[in-house]
C-alpha cells in the first residue's frame, strides 16, 4: 500500500521545522556560526561554505551548489528515500509540537509561584 502525502503536509514540513535546529540538533551535523552566518558541514561535498537562509528555511552550499529544504536534507544525511524522510520529519514536528505544548502549560503554570492568590480563585 501507498502512503501519499498531501502538498499541505509537505509544506508544513519543509517550512516548520527551523533548518538550524534540523541541522544542528536532530542530524548532528557538525556547525559553527562564521562571521555572523550558521554554516554546517555539507553531507554532499564536506565543505562549510554554505549558509541557511531563515525566511525561505532553506539550506545551500555554495561549494557544491546543492540547495536543500528539510526533506532534501534528511534523504542526503540519512541516506533514506523521499517517504522515509517525509515519516522522520512528521515525527520529529509531532515531538517538538509537543515539547511545545508542555513548555507553554509548563509557564503557565508556573505563572503565580510565589506569589499569593488572587481574591476569588479559591
Amino acid at each position: 500500500m501507498k502512503k501519499r502525502f498531501s502538498s499541505r503536509e509537505l509544506f508544513e514540513l519543509r517550512n516548520t521545522i527551523p533548518m538550524e535546529m534540523l541541522i544542528k540538533d536532530r542530524l548532528q551535523l557538525p556547525s559553527k556560526i562564521s562571521e555572523g552566518v550558521f554554516r554546517f558541514l555539507c553531507p554532499v561535498c564536506n565543505e562549510f561554505q554554505t549558509a541557511v537562509n531563515p525566511a525561505t528555511n532553506l539550506a545551500r552550499c555554495f561549494r557544491c551548489e546543492r540547495n536543500f529544504n528539510t526533506i532534501d536534507l534528511v534523504m542526503v544525511v540519512k541516506g533514506v528515500g523521499f517517504k522515509e524522510s517525509v515519516l522522520f520529519l512528521q515525527h520529529l514536528s509531532h515531538t517538538v509540537f509537543c515539547q511545545d505544548n508542555a513548555m507553554q502549560i509548563l509557564n503557565r503554570l508556573s505563572t503565580g509561584i510565589g506569589k499569593p492568590m488572587p481574591k476569588g480563585i479559591l
